[in-house]
């Protein structure tokens, strides 16, 4: 349809220009021929009225003029005497169906060997003639323009269809094909024109894309198959390394074990030597030694009961016992547990917790070895004078929030995640003058993953560390059960 509205008007137009170039060529020599015979008439008639123009015979130029009027194409005849007077009038000067071709001649009449002007004579003719018959040749050549462009037209689109139209098809077809997810296929057609050319080149391409296509279906089976081998591996690797976790937490939960009941024996016989219940000792000097080691091996156990403790975290056996304890109060044990080392520090201590917070369902225990860790850091990087402060908050979503501020060194940004690694300790001249096994921060977070919460650390080094446990909504007792706990 497209090749119809291009070629249908283009053609119309080119035959209709030459048929109008042809009848105008046709018109203009008919006018020709009307123009020489009315000379002729008119060389003729003058010869043949003179003698009566001559004598101003009205019946003579009658007789003689009459004739003429036969033929079609004159419609009038108008003669003059000498004087310029009208002698006779045949016909009119114009006619509404044609235009009017008008000639004159002066008639000359012998007086003995001279010629004598006798009169003028004016003939006119009309080319409605040649109109009429222009207008039935045109009829006709339209009727014929009409047939040779429809004849032209679907002769064309038949060559068209042949030769452009089927091959085209076919492309369309092995594209459509293709682009909805069929296999590629070439386009079945042979020649030496312009669009076997194109459609030689679409073949061309379908081959190359076929085996690109062929290149990476392999290339993406082998990549398959070495991300299943090497997950696999993965997996082997991942299984290896947490039975040697599970394997590394029991060893030191059985060795945490077989090393408390020594530890036990000796700070116990410490404090005998050093209360001296057996009797003197004989030198205050070895009173002083036994507190030395009443007091090594009280730290030697905590720190092996923080290792315990975070070997049962790491193989999922730190489960809380659960029972309903007050903010307020944990907080107020753990510091009496951590009061020699305050007093000794020189430090002031401030307690915020306000009343809207509600008692909690967690593990008494592992809270307060929570709270004693990060009082005991807190204490421990916070120079004389400074300031901790330990407390509790609650959120729209009642969560409750347990956090212990210091005014102390603080963490350098980079560093925090460090901190919560186990058996790590930061680099710095301040945190070297305060040695430790890097065990309280990850204890915590991991008592603090175990009740279902999490551990914030906000610090800036130099001004001091802020450190959130926050509790899901659900550990907080509702309002109605509040004064039922009796907490």
């Amino acid at each position: 349809m497209a090749f119809l509205a291009v070629t249908l008007p283009l053609v119309i137009v080119v035959v209709g220009g030459f048929f109008v170039l042809l009848e105008r060529e046709v018109y203009n020599e008919a006018v020709e021929r009307l123009e020489s015979k009315l000379d002729r008439m008119l060389a003729s008639n003058t010869v043949m009225l003179a003698r009566a123009v001559w004598e101003r015979n009205d019946v003579l130029i009658a007789t003689h003029a009459a004739p003429a009027l036969i033929d079609p194409d004159l419609i009038g005849i108008f003669i003059y005497d000498r004087d310029g007077h009208v002698l006779a009038e045949f016909g009119t000067h114009s006619t509404p169906q044609g235009k009017s071709i008008t000639r004159d001649a002066p008639i000359s009449y012998a007086v003995g060997s001279d010629l004598q002007y006798a009169g003028q004579l004016v003939l006119v003719m009309t080319d409605a003639g040649i109109r009429a018959s222009a207008r039935s040749r045109i009829l006709m050549l339209v009727a014929f323009a009409v047939l040779l462009t429809a004849a032209v037209v679907f002769a064309a689109q038949a060559a068209f269809d042949f030769v452009i139209g089927r091959p085209l098809r076919e492309l369309q077809k092995a594209i459509d094909s293709t682009r909805l997810g069929a296999p590629r296929e070439e386009v079945p057609w042979s020649g030496t024109d312009e669009v076997a050319q194109v459609i030689e080149a679409f073949n061309r391409m379908q081959r190359r894309h076929t085996a690109y296509e062929t290149a990476l279906d392999e290339a993406r089976i082998d990549l398959e198959h070495r991300v299943e081998e090497r997950t696999a591996e993965l997996k082997r690797a991942r299984d290896e390394a947490r039975a040697a976790n599970r394997a590394k937490s029991a060893f030191l939960a059985n060795m945490s074990h077989e090393l408390r009941t020594p530890l036990n024996a000796i700070i116990g016989f410490a404090e005998v030597l050093k209360n001296q219940k057996f009797g003197p000792l004989g030198d205050e000097r070895y009173s002083s030694y036994a507190e030395i080691v009443r007091t090594s091996g009280t730290h030697l156990l905590d720190l092996i009961n923080d290792l315990l403790d975070l070997s049962r975290a790491e193989a999922g056996g730190l489960i809380p016992a659960d029972s309903t304890i007050a903010a307020d109060a944990q907080i107020r044990r753990a510091i009496d547990m951590s009061r020699p080392e305050i007093d000794a520090s020189g430090l002031t201590i401030e307690v915020a917790v306000p009343d809207e917070v509600p008692p909690l369902r967690a593990d008494a225990r592992l809270i307060l070895q929570l709270l004693s860790n990060l009082i005991t850091n807190a204490v421990k990087f916070t120079r004389e004078g400074g300031t901790i402060t330990i407390g509790a908050s609650i959120d729209q979503r009642r969560s409750v929030s347990l956090y212990v501020q210091d005014t102390g060194i603080g963490i350098p940004q980079d560093q925090i995640d460090k901190v919560l690694e186990p058996f790590t300790q930061l680099d710095t001249r301040l945190h070297r003058e305060h040695r430790g096994a890097g065990l309280g921060l990850p204890l915590c977070r991991a008592i603090a993953q175990a009740h279902g919460g999490q551990l914030v650390i906000d610090s800036e080094f130099g001004v001091g560390t802020r450190i959130t446990v926050s509790l899901p909504p659900w550990r907080a007792l509702p309002p109605n059960d509040t004064a039922a706990a009796g907490v």
